[in-house]
């Protein structure tokens, strides 16, 4: 048991992999946000040209009807839904007292039980098990589709009551 963890200090690991994991998701989403806005924040959109519906409208003529892009495509919100994940490890011994090096608080902001106050089980996740293959871990993660967060439905929202026609005219003209 040369690489003994505490198993505390292993799962906080896991853990937070998984959270930077959907940081990272997030972070991706929101870079790829800023393909549909110009160098000046302006909403890129596309102008359509429509045979025209107003009232007075000749059999010729035409509307100029601009859509900002953004309320237009699907925009894929992931996250991720569950983690599943399973290793082997030899378990070693059970320190009493002191926790060791690895479990030092890190400043979490909230008070719980004292660490010193329970055992600590040691692992060596290096070991691998019964069949001594070395530490194996499997990790299964399922990703799903989600509703966009208030704030970006409430800007696609907007951005869609700014679409319409702007301009009626006779193409020849």
């Amino acid at each position: 048991m040369a690489a003994q963890t505490s198993l505390n200090t292993l799962i906080e690991a896991i853990a937070g992999a998984v959270v930077d994991a959907q940081d990272r998701i997030e972070q991706h989403q929101m870079s790829h946000l800023s393909d549909f806005f110009d160098e000046d924040n302006r909403p890129k959109s596309v102008v359509i040209r429509m045979p025209s519906l107003h009232p007075k409208a000749g059999e010729d003529d035409e509307d100029l009807y601009r859509a900002p892009i953004l309320p237009l495509v699907s925009t894929n919100v992931l996250r991720i839904k569950d983690v599943e994940i399973t290793f082997d490890a030899d378990i070693g011994p059970i320190v009493e007292g002191n926790p060791p090096s690895d479990d030092d608080p890190h400043e979490p902001g909230w008070k719980g039980k004292s660490a010193v106050a329970r055992p600590h089980l040691r692992v060596d996740p290096a070991a691998g098990g019964n069949d001594r293959r070395g530490g194996s871990v499997h990790v299964k993660l399922r990703v799903e589709g989600s509703e966009p967060t208030d704030g970006a439905a409430r800007l696609m929202n907007h951005l869609s009551q700014t679409q319409g026609v702007f301009k009626t005219f006779t193409p020849d003209d």
